[in-house]
């Protein structure tokens, strides 16, 4: 790989890491404040999980959403005889506007949309780079990119409110021993949370790689990447669940609605749901959006006055932020680097 090609990557591990951060508490938060599961023994589940997945998951070929990225935002056909110099500015300033959103969501501890705040990053970048025209409004980015904004959210709310209904109407009879039930459920789910989380995440970095080989600054496509590619991202999303997350935990899990047992199951499994669904069908979303509206649509179900409308309304705000300004900071960024520090 070239000078420039390293840089963008180890912007990209950078990346990886805070997902793991974000998105891979998101995937233990339901369990671990309902005490069906220890903190530390979760979080060493959900780590584990984060490593293997990943690394399963490009073995396998199971990579849409990777390809999603990389060749269906921009179209590649403006990459032809590019500069290194503009291909760097491009992918670079996409990536550090991500991160830099990324970075002011989890300072104000509020759960962050990282599709979005990557796929924005991109586009923003995209259009100072090569024009308005150059995002493929129509054929990729209007429905699968900022409908899902909407879409995605409201999906997961109407899920969890009516599964929640559902619930409560099969175990109206059932005694105290569907508690230990409960807890079994919660810990099964836990697993294919993690597993479906870091799937979807895991593809988002090795799609801005993809990214990398389309713009000409590496000889790798989606068919010869080398295996050390996805450890790499695999070890960062790993580390970045180790090693913090804890705030999102507890705004997921205690300040959207005060989860019992029977909550954060239907929650899980609604997240659970809509991940899968959306990583087959090369869809990017966001762990923590799926996640935190589940919560307020099982919530909702129970006792409208019981969920915290305030941190909601807050989440929301920021869902609603995030495309518009990680282009903007994309934008910007493209203009410093490639503009005032390559002169392109």
């Amino acid at each position: 790989m070239s000078a420039y090609a390293i840089a963008v990557f180890i912007f990209i591990l950078a990346y990886s890491f805070y997902m793991g951060v974000n998105d891979g508490s998101n995937a233990i938060a339901t369990t671990v404040v309902t005490r069906a599961v220890q903190p530390r023994t979760a979080i060493l589940i959900a780590a584990l999980i984060n490593f293997v997945v990943p690394i399963a998951v490009f073995l396998l070929g199971m990579l849409s959403v990777a390809d999603n990225i990389s060749y269906k935002l921009i179209a590649n056909s403006e990459f032809v005889d590019i500069s290194e110099k503009q291909a760097f500015s491009f992918v670079f300033s996409g990536l550090l506007g991500a991160i830099i959103w990324g970075g002011i969501t989890f300072c104000l501890k509020i759960p962050n949309s990282t599709s979005h705040t990557l796929l924005g990053g991109i586009i923003g970048a995209g259009i100072a780079a090569f024009g308005f025209n150059s995002v493929q409004w129509s054929d990729y980015v209007l429905l699968n990119v900022v409908l899902m904004i909407v879409l995605a959210p409201v999906v997961g709310l109407i899920l969890g409110f009516f599964i929640m209904k559902l619930v409560r109407l099969l175990a109206r009879r059932a005694n105290r021993g569907i508690n230990k039930i409960m807890v079994l459920l919660q810990r099964l789910n836990l697993l294919i949370l993690a597993s479906s989380f870091s799937s979807n995440n895991a593809q988002k970095s090795m799609g801005i790689f993809f990214l990398l080989g389309a713009v000409g600054l590496t000889a790798y496509s989606s068919s010869n990447v080398p295996v050390w590619i996805p450890i790499s991202i695999a070890s960062a999303l790993t580390l970045g669940l180790l090693l913090g997350g804890y705030r999102v935990i507890n705004t997921v899990g205690r300040k959207i609605y005060k989860l019992q047992p029977v909550h954060s199951v239907v929650a899980q499994f609604t997240t659970s749901l809509v991940m899968i669904t959306a990583t087959s069908l090369g869809i990017s979303l966001s762990t923590g959006q799926i996640m935190s509206s589940s919560i307020m649509g099982v919530g909702a179900a129970e006792r409208i006055s019981g969920v915290h409308w305030n941190t909601a309304i807050r989440i929301l705000v920021s869902w609603m932020l995030t495309l518009p300004c990680s282009a903007g900071m994309g934008a910007v960024l493209y203009l410093l680097v490639g503009k005032a520090i390559f002169g392109i």
